[in-house]
């Protein structure tokens, strides 16, 4: 059953929570007796996003897609109080209104944030030497590259990268949802792949760790990232007028608002509905990713592994 929800917590309160150099005001939602921390997307975006909004192609934002909510009556009040007396109208001149506008949850502008900031900071190799690295590429003697997201500790490979040894690696393999799942898929769009082969809601992953097993001794595994990244389209040209309308990054509400006492709401965090994933990718682009010529020799070498970036479409 559904949550019942008495929002705001108190008639007009609000919170401040610093995030990098800015503050984003934090209003509060009840449900089922719990108070819940909500942002505003619009004001969220006004700073705190702004800049990797206005520089970072839609593909990136397709790798996430967060929950929002309608605001209610009690909440546009709040939000408009900020915005106006609190905040000297920096979140815009437009009202907020119930039904129209949206808030998420803290917890996932925070997740948002990091995951951009990630996403632009390698756009323009601003990489840090000897930092644990949230996601990347492994090179496995210089001949193949397969993308990974580093999760409790381990970095973890997607499975569907080794044709061959697929049953093998499903032991002890785990699922990569949400947040850690939006990482491989931010690095699949920097490898070239088609959306299609990464349709699912989770990625079958094992360790970097089971992966080597899988070679002899000798093997040579590195961090990797290509140099020539930022000359793809995955960064919007400065020059550029192109504008996306607020809420690219969020998964638009269905509800429409409820009386202030009973709003039904579900405490479960949204992901992308798509159909099931393909075991095999064979798409990629030439940004000093290994030639086909050296795939084709790894191939040969290691006829338990069959590497994704075998042809061009």
């Amino acid at each position: 059953m559904a949550g019942v929800i008495s929002v705001p917590a108190k008639k007009g309160a609000f919170s401040w929570k610093a995030i990098a150099r800015y503050h984003i005001p934090v209003i509060i939602r009840v449900i089922n007796g719990e108070e819940l921390k909500f942002v505003s997307v619009r004001m969220a975006e006004t700073q705190l996003l702004s800049k990797y909004i206005q520089n970072l192609h839609e593909d990136v934002f397709n790798c996430i897609s967060v929950r929002s909510h309608f605001i209610t009556e009690s909440e546009a009040n709040v939000l408009n109080e900020i915005n106006i007396i609190h905040a000297d109208s920096i979140y815009g001149k437009d009202t907020f209104y119930a039904g129209k506008d949206y808030i998420v949850r803290l917890e996932d502008v925070l997740e948002l944030y990091t995951f951009l900031e990630v996403c632009y900071n390698k756009m323009l190799n601003k990489i840090t030497a000897g930092r644990k690295e949230k996601c990347g590429f492994i090179n496995i003697d210089s001949k193949a590259v397969v993308p990974y997201c580093l999760a409790d500790g381990h970095k973890y490979i997607p499975i569907f990268y080794f044709e061959g040894a697929t049953e093998y690696l499903k032991d002890g393999a785990v699922e990569l949802k949400e947040w850690n799942f939006a990482y491989l898929k931010f690095c699949y769009k920097v490898q070239g792949l088609k959306n299609e082969l990464y349709t699912s809601e989770s990625c079958t992953v094992t360790t970097l760790d089971v992966i080597k097993s899988c070679y002899p001794p000798e093997t040579h595994f590195e961090e990797y990232w290509p140099a020539k990244v930022i000359e793809t389209n995955l960064l919007i040209n400065r020059k550029s007028t192109h504008a996306y309308p607020s809420g690219v990054w969020i998964k638009a509400a269905l509800e429409v608002p409820a009386p202030e006492s009973t709003i039904p709401h579900s405490l479960t965090a949204s992901a992308p509905v798509m159909p099931q994933s393909m075991p095999v990718v064979t798409n990629t682009f030439q940004n000093e990713w290994p030639s086909k010529q050296m795939l084709e020799d790894i191939r040969n070498a290691l006829p338990q592994t069959k590497n994704v970036l075998s042809k061009r479409d």
